[in-house]
């Protein structure tokens, strides 16, 4: 079995496997962000950290925000996002999670799903997302299938995914990441199911 560098796969790749395997579970992780956060969409100022292919910007272009913003490290997936048409109107940034190269106070919201794993100074980080988010913004930080995602559509997308080698995806502890996120300020909780993943809900 080839062992994947999931921090450095290629846009192609994870596009392809977004479209063949992911792509009935991203409609859930926004009715996660919309349950959880309780905020007015259209209203509502969105930074996406690590957009990749652009598959939830365009979740969150349907629902129409005042704002939307994707930032990912490779310039390639970026392009793919934009080539497809999935961004929208969103602005599309290449960026590092460590050093978010936006003003203070610019997002309401900030979200990601799965690219925590990777980034490299998780305090740097944290400081870097509360200081773009409005005074009492919010972000949703996380991994896995989502809460709400129906339990046949992640049993057929673990059935797709069978034999596929996850070894290069590091392991996180969910508890740091809300001591974290409280060190820097603002609550943080930790909402989680067992084979679904979790989300890190983080209020300044």
């Amino acid at each position: 079995m080839k062992k994947l560098d999931w921090k450095n796969e290629n846009g192609e790749h994870f596009e392809n496997h977004a479209n063949d395997v992911l792509l009935p579970v991203y409609p859930w992780l926004l009715h996660d962000f919309r349950e959880i956060l309780q905020v007015s969409l259209p209203q509502t100022r969105i930074l996406e950290i690590g957009c990749g292919p652009g598959f939830m910007l365009e979740q969150f272009s349907r629902v129409s925000p005042s704002g939307l913003t994707g930032l990912d490290r490779c310039y390639q997936m970026l392009t793919r996002s934009l080539a497809s048409g999935r961004s929208g109107e969103a602005a599309l940034v290449q960026g590092d999670a460590c050093n978010l190269p936006f003003a203070s106070a610019t997002f309401d919201a900030v979200f990601s799903r799965g690219s925590v794993f990777f980034w490299s100074d998780l305090p740097c980080a944290f400081a870097s997302i509360k200081n773009c988010l409005k005074p009492g913004g919010q972000a949703l930080i996380g991994g896995g299938y989502g809460l709400n995602t129906p339990q046949e559509i992640i049993d057929a997308v673990v059935l797709t995914q069978a034999g596929r080698d996850k070894s290069g995806i590091p392991r996180l502890d969910t508890s740091s990441l809300a001591e974290i996120a409280c060190g820097i300020g603002g609550t943080a909780r930790i909402l989680q199911a067992k084979k679904r993943g979790f989300w890190l809900h983080w209020q300044l």
